[in-house]
């Protein structure tokens, strides 16, 4: 029997986790590079800058100015010959906060989630679909995938605090904190920080 988060989302979040790591060749103890693990389910990440650049100057500088941080990415529904789907980051984010956003794209193509839609309302403006569930599997899953319970565990039950934790596996302190909080996790932590 696998160790498995003490949370009921862990434990049905970590056995996908582990099989985008065994997708992604990667061991246990290794960092997931989600760059190389994006080709292998079929997303092409192009450099956001490039395609923003392409974009009317109102639009280019709503999404690199005041809407910045309204976005973190997103993947383009129309697939390209080969059938692989584009994804594009954020430019402004952090490379880790990158790596989060990423694995989240990743997670929706692996489990063939139903892609988000834009939709007009009765007053014209226009908002997206949104799927609670879907997105919430989507950032626990990739949170798994970089940060998998069985180290993960043995570095809380050894008492590192949480930015050591976020420079052995690469990722932000903000995704630390979520992870030892969704895996059931933070009593250990705050008992082993004393």
């Amino acid at each position: 029997m696998a160790f498995l988060p003490f949370s009921q989302n862990g434990r049905s979040w970590e056995p996908i986790a582990l099989a985008l790591r065994k997708l992604a060749q990667t061991a246990i103890d290794d960092v997931l590079d989600p760059w190389s693990l994006a080709l292998a389910v079929g997303l092409k990440v192009v450099d956001g800058r490039a395609i923003i650049g392409q974009l009317g100057e109102v639009d280019r500088q709503h999404l690199t100015g005041d809407g910045s941080s309204r976005w973190s990415g997103g993947v383009l529904p129309v697939p390209l010959e080969d059938g692989s789907l584009i994804c594009i980051l954020n430019p402004d984010h952090s490379r880790r906060r990158n790596k989060i956003t990423l694995m989240e794209e990743i997670v929706h193509k692996y489990r063939r989630h139903i892609p988000t839609k834009i939709l007009l309302a009765d007053n014209c403006l226009r908002c997206r679909s949104y799927n609670s569930e879907q997105e919430r599997e989507a950032y626990g899953v990739g949170a798994a995938a970089l940060i998998p319970w069985s180290t993960f565990f043995h570095s809380v039950n050894s008492g590192q605090a949480i930015d050591e934790i976020s420079e052995i596996y690469d990722v932000t302190t903000q995704l630390v904190e979520y992870r030892i909080k969704i895996t059931g996790a933070y009593r250990l932590y705050l008992s082993r920080q004393k």
